[in-house]
C-alpha cells in the first residue's frame, strides 16, 4: 500500500494554519511603513538636532522621535493583535493602547521638564512631526486598504 505525500508547504495539509486576512495586512503594512517613516524622521532628527544645537540637539531630536515612535506604534500594534481576537478583547487593547500611550506622553514630559540641558523645542517639534507621521501612515494605508466592511450576502 502506498501513501500519498503531501508538499511541505500545502494549505490542505495543515488545516490549523490560519489564512492571512486583509486586515492582517493592514496592519502589517501600517506597521511596516511606520516604522519606515519614523527611521527617516530619526536620521532628520539627528541632521537637524546637530545643526541647530550639538549633540543635545541630536539627543533632543531622537528622544522626541521615540517618543512618537512608541506612542504610534502601540495603538497599530494593538490593532494587529486585537483584530484577530473578540470584540471585547479587540476593545481592551485599543483602550490598553491608548492609556500607555498617554502614560508615555506624560511620563516623557514629567521627567524631561526639569532637565535644563535637554534642548526642549527641538524635542518638541521631532515629537509632534512623529505623531503626525504615525497619523498620516494610518489614514494612508487604510484608504487605500480593500478590507470590506460589510459581508458579501449577509443580511
Amino acid at each position: 500500500m502506498t501513501t500519498e505525500s503531501t508538499p511541505v508547504g500545502d494549505s490542505e495539509s495543515q488545516p490549523d494554519v490560519q489564512e492571512e486576512t486583509a486586515e492582517a495586512r493592514v496592519y502589517r503594512t501600517a506597521l511596516r511603513r511606520t516604522g519606515v517613516g519614523l527611521a527617516a524622521l530619526a536620521v532628520i532628527a539627528v541632521v537637524v538636532g546637530a545643526l541647530v544645537a550639538g549633540g543635545r540637539g541630536v539627543v533632543a531630536g531622537l528622544v522626541g522621535v521615540g517618543v512618537a515612535a512608541l506612542a504610534g506604534l502601540t495603538t497599530q500594534a494593538a490593532m494587529s493583535w486585537g483584530h484577530k481576537r473578540s470584540t471585547d478583547q479587540m476593545t481592551m487593547a485599543i483602550a490598553g493602547s491608548w492609556l500607555l500611550k498617554m502614560i508615555i506622553i506624560v511620563a516623557a514630559l514629567l521627567i524631561l521638564q526639569n532637565i535644563e540641558s535637554f534642548h526642549k523645542q527641538l524635542f518638541a517639534v521631532f515629537a509632534v512631526s512623529g505623531v503626525l507621521l504615525t497619523l498620516a501612515v494610518d489614514f494612508w494605508v487604510l484608504r487605500a486598504s480593500r478590507v470590506p466592511y460589510v459581508v458579501p450576502g449577509s443580511k
